[in-house]
Parts: C-alpha cells; structure tokens; sequence
C-alpha cells in the first residue's frame, strides 16, 4: 500500500488483534516507514479526524455478523468517489477435492466447521457485490477470483497448510470437532505424506473473490 500511495500519502492500518498491530509496528520502525501507522481498534468505531480515499480489508467481514451495515459504516469514512476493495474467502467448495487430494479434503472440511462453529461467514467473499449494492455502493461486476496453487512443492504446501491448520488447533479441540491425536495425525503424518508425493497442481487457498466498489 505504501507504493501505492507514494511519498505524499498515508496508509492507517487498523486492527482488533492488539499483538498483530505491535508486531506491525515493529516492522514499519524496522523499515523507517514514516507515512504508515497502525492502531488498535475496531474500524466501525474509531473516529477519524478526515474521510480516506480507499477502504481495504482482507478476510475481515467473514467476522462480522452483518456484513452490509458493516460496509455502511466503512463507506461513511471514504470520500465521495472513493474505493471499497474487500477481499475475502469463497469456500463452499472443497478445492482439494476436484484435484484428487482425500487428506487435504477432510482437513478443509475440519476447517470449514471450524469456522462455522464460530460464528464466521467462511463463503462470504460469494456474497460481496450484492452487498455493497445494498450499503449503496456502486460494485465491480468483474471481480477478482482466484484459487493459489503450486507445482511440486509438496513440502512448501504442507507448511502452509499444516500452519493454517495449527492456528485453528485450539479451536477444533474446544468444540469437540478432533481430538489431539486425530489432528496430529492428520495434519503432521497423513496430509504431510500426501502433499509430498503429489503430483501436478496442489491448492494453497480456498477460492478467494477480490470485489471492489466506488462510492
């Protein structure tokens, strides 16, 4: 976003996860940024001292109940001609599955459950440009969609799904949905080996839909 914006704007990043703005933080001090801040908050709620000339977010309203109120207040803090650009997952469809990948495929099932157990829209990126037509927006009918994927590098897929996967752990042992010994197995042994010997395209996300909208 820096890039974007060059030498004479300003990007704020706000977040509810107090530890990932310190540890943003950290970094922009490490690179001598000085026109980017970030700050603790809930970005319906903090007051601004001028309206914004974007809005981003990624993987935010699969949290949010309401995601077209939520669009609402974000638009209220955007300038008359401004840009909403949210980027979110469209998972109601298993990836793993139309490429022949039964471990990865019970894995994202776990996931998806997970999710749902929580209260969050894990398909909510299916459902953003007729919800920024409802917050009054005016949508991109061409959005962005995409499946990341890699080719033999089974090693490098398993990392990223095995991280993923870890980040949920506490979660998935809370509602009951694995045990410990199920999810070692299945992440660290099972989806290990078959990520490794795979062979062709491998999926490293859920379909994931980039929709944007002008004020």
């Amino acid at each position: 976003m820096r890039e974007i914006v060059g030498p004479d704007g300003s990007v704020l990043g706000v977040d509810l996860d107090g530890q990932a703005v310190a540890f943003a933080n950290q970094r922009r001090l490490a690179n001598g940024l000085t026109n980017v801040a970030f700050i603790n908050g809930d970005a319906r709620s903090v007051q601004f001292e001028r309206l914004f000339d974007a809005a981003v977010g990624r993987f935010v309203l699969m949290f949010i109940s309401d995601s077209t109120a939520a669009l609402r207040v974000v638009a209220s803090k955007v300038r008359e001609g401004g840009v909403l650009a949210f980027h979110e997952w469209a998972a109601g469809t298993s990836p793993a599955s139309a490429m022949n990948l039964p471990v990865l495929s019970v894995l994202l099932d776990l996931m998806v459950r997970t999710f749902e157990r929580s209260g969050a829209r894990r398909d909510i990126g299916a459902e953003l440009y007729w919800r920024m037509r409802e917050a009054g927006l005016d949508p991109e009918p061409r959005p962005v969609a995409e499946i990341s994927v890699s080719i033999d590098q089974g090693e490098i897929a398993w990392r990223r799904w095995a991280l993923f996967a870890r980040s949920l752990r506490p979660k998935m042992l809370e509602y009951g949905l694995a045990t410990e010994k199920q999810f070692d197995d299945l992440v660290e042994r099972q989806l290990r080996d078959e990520l490794r010997h795979a062979r062709g395209v491998v999926p490293m996300s859920w379909l994931m839909v980039g929709q944007w909208a002008r004020k």
